[in-house]
């Protein structure tokens, strides 16, 4: 007796699994836990270039008032007690706290804190480019001497925050209209979270008004124009 086999047929065609990229899955990553971070570190540097393309084309008087308006440390060889040089330092950077506080409280922060810091690049990059302009290789070593490092951490504070603010924003305007928040974080937790990091934020400011202001009686001297 026969035994009967019943060949079953192999597809023509098989896909092979996909291989594993640990690049691919490190970037997505990176841009899932940092991404809003480096979208604002990309606008301030956007407002930087744009600032200093307009000192190029500005006038000098104007160029001038608006430089001086920003940064107390331009006041060069000017009597300036240490004590309002800190000030006019950590107002500057206050006023902007303050304001990406207060777009938090509201829907519409989602739209302009990406604003804010641009503005805040554009004030570091007329700043620079107005040192460029009128006083040449002096007024770039007085920018990254005296200027530079409290610059950088005044921005990374208000970067910092930043990122607790826009999403405190995004969640009251989910909030609006009816919709949970993706991470299911309640608003309460989240104005905890951001006021919080708010005050380590000021911490900052503080610091870099320090900072400033050393640096200013410090190397300010140096530099005669």
């Amino acid at each position: 007796m026969k035994s009967i086999v019943l060949a079953v047929p192999q597809p023509k065609f098989s896909h092979a699994p996909k291989r594993y990229s640990p690049f691919k899955s490190n970037v997505k990553l990176f841009f899932k836990r940092y991404g809003i971070i480096a979208f604002f570190i990309t606008l301030l540097f956007a407002g930087m270039i744009f600032g200093s393309i307009k000192a190029g084309t500005a006038s000098s008087g104007s160029l001038e008032k608006f430089a001086s308006f920003f940064s107390d440390t331009l006041n060069f060889g000017k009597n300036q007690t240490p004590m309002k040089t800190f000030v006019n330092s950590f107002t500057v950077s206050f006023v902007f706290a303050a304001v990406l506080f207060v777009l938090s409280m509201s829907p519409l922060g989602v739209i302009f804190i990406p604003v804010i810091m641009t503005i805040r690049g554009f004030e570091y990059g007329i700043t620079s480019g107005y040192l460029c302009i009128t006083y040449g290789l002096k007024g770039l070593a007085y920018y990254i001497t005296v200027i530079l490092l409290g610059a950088f951490i005044s921005s990374l504070a208000l970067v910092y925050v930043s990122q607790y603010c826009i999403d405190f924003s995004l969640s009251l305007m989910f909030s609006i209209l009816g919709k949970r928040t993706t991470d299911g974080v309640t608003l309460k937790d989240k104005l905890s979270e951001m006021t919080l990091n708010y005050a380590y934020m000021i911490i900052l400011i503080v610091f870099a008004s320090l900072v400033d202001t050393g640096l200013y009686y410090l190397a300010g001297g140096l530099f005669l124009f």
